[in-house]
């Protein structure tokens, strides 16, 4: 049963560029349905990994988030000895 996807011009690039590699890897010919049918399979043997990618939660800052998130951390009040951390983890006092 053949069916047709529509997808962005971005995807329909990066599975050209996926199919491209398939190609060089192999040494033959690959088509985009060879290339559509790997990727459904790899995502079929775990759809939980699959599924988290999928939803976007699973993913980590990206630089430009991560100093937004360190501009926004507040003091805690608390003295901590993070300036004497390896003294006390490992032994002396440096």
């Amino acid at each position: 049963m053949d069916t047709t996807a529509k997808v962005s011009q971005a995807s329909k690039k990066r599975l050209e560029a996926v199919r491209t590699e398939f190609a060089r890897r192999t040494g033959r010919r690959v088509t985009q349905r060879e290339v559509l049918e790997h990727l459904i399979r790899g995502a079929s043997r775990d759809v939980s990994t699959a599924a988290a990618e999928f939803d976007g939660r699973n993913r980590s800052m990206g630089p430009r988030e991560f100093r937004r998130f360190l501009r926004r951390r507040k003091p805690s009040g608390v003295t901590d000895l993070s300036s004497d951390i390896d003294g006390y983890l490992y032994g002396g006092r440096g």
